[in-house]
């Protein structure tokens, strides 16, 4: 079949073109990389209480997810450089507002600029013939710039304030504007005229993928958002955690690196289905064996490494789920907003009174959300839409 084969329309960007527009989509999720340094300067400056700090979280993923569906939905109006443009120009402005400024607007706007670049990325992506090598690349940029930036205030004498770190982010995506000649004109998603379920509609399928998608990358995001609270309540030392997390995004690194040479091989959905019971057996085993030696480490960093083979697999499962490639492009929006309310929600449940509170039971639930999302595949691929022979 065609249309699971080749990009839909005439053009499906060069290598150079599309690793321009990577970088400028791991440029606008940047600030996951730093969040912890700079949400904590603003606890430490007054600038928000610390219980206020997963709504701001909240917020700043959420404008990214909707500002990334935003920026997909410009790319069939608009040249992809403008929208690019466009997202430098609000991360610049935001990350270079007064403090006077009410602060969860101001990240909101940041957020929105980061979420129109990593829209660029999307749509790249998804006309890109190497779907899932694409998915996997950018995955590898993100997690390579957000360690670098961390390593690198990590390493700085004295920490860095809010208005250090947010004038880091404008300088990136100052740079980030060199790449945007590379940006290939349009990025336009084409649809087969032989289809009529391709004119206009994400079929069915494509919405459970989506669902699926969010509900994985959201309860994955969720167990590692609070994964380091979770080791000192087992009684990892908390000197000992920081290493270990550390260990981890260079394991998720490692992970994206092998999802680059997987490539197009294989069947993603039975990749993205052996993963998730993959990251629920290593949670289960942190659980009965605790994380302490060797074979901790080796838990944390393996659930690094496997997070980063899950991820780019969904990407290839949407196309395998909705032959129309309608719901790809917004395959980051999905997973962004899944990062963005299920660690939140999770979040809620450490102060629940009674036996169903406490850190364990957001990792139990998220734990159960994987296994929800793992159903969800089957049942996308179920609601898949016939093609039309010859389509």
């Amino acid at each position: 079949m065609a249309a699971h084969e080749e990009p839909t329309g005439p053009f499906s960007p060069n290598r150079t073109s599309l690793a321009a527009c990577l970088l400028i989509g791991a440029a606008g999720l940047l600030v996951l990389g730093v969040q912890p340094l700079l949400y904590g300067s603003y606890v430490h400056e007054g600038r928000i209480a610390e219980t206020s700090l997963g709504l701001l979280a909240a917020i700043e993923i959420a404008a990214i997810a909707l500002g990334s569906a935003g920026g997909v939905a410009l790319l069939a109006r608009l040249p992809a450089r403008f929208v690019a443009l466009a997202g430098i120009v609000l991360t610049i402005a935001a990350n270079l507002l007064p403090a006077a400024v009410p602060l969860l607007l101001a990240r909101a706007i940041s957020g929105t600029g980061g979420g129109l670049l990593v829209g660029v990325a999307a749509g790249a992506i998804a006309r890109s013939k190497g779907l899932n090598a694409a998915a996997a690349a950018f995955l590898f940029l993100q997690a390579a710039s957000q360690y670098a930036i961390l390593q690198w205030f990590a390493s700085a004498s004295a920490p860095g304030s809010a208005a250090d770190v947010q004038h880091a982010l404008a300088l990136i995506a100052v740079l980030t504007a060199l790449a945007l000649p590379l940006v290939p004109a349009s990025l336009a998603q084409a649809a087969h005229h032989e289809q009529a379920a391709a004119r206009g509609t994400i079929p069915l399928s494509g919405w459970i993928g989506l669902t699926a998608s969010a509900l994985l990358v959201g309860a994955v995001v969720g167990i590692w958002a609070y994964m380091g609270l979770w080791l000192e309540a087992r009684g990892i030392a908390p000197e000992r955690i920081a290493p270990m997390l550390t260990a981890s995004m260079v394991g998720q690194m490692a992970g994206a690196l092998v999802a680059i040479s997987i490539g197009e091989r294989g069947h993603a959905t039975t990749r993205a289905g052996i993963t998730g019971l993959a990251l629920i057996a290593i949670v289960a085993l942190l659980f009965l064996r605790g994380a302490d030696g060797a074979a901790g480490w080796s838990l944390v960093v393996g659930y690094g490494f496997v997070w980063m083979v899950l991820t780019p697999a969904l990407t290839g499962f949407l196309l395998e789920a909705d032959p129309t490639r309608r719901s790809l492009p917004f395959a980051a929006s999905a997973q962004l907003m899944g990062a963005a309310i299920l660690p939140t929600v999770a979040g809620m449940m450490i102060e629940t009174p009674g036996e169903y509170g406490g850190i364990d039971t957001v990792l139990i639930a998220c734990s159960a959300a994987v296994i929800f999302g793992l159903a969800l595949l089957a049942a996308a691929l179920a609601a898949r839409p016939r093609l039309q022979p010859g389509a």
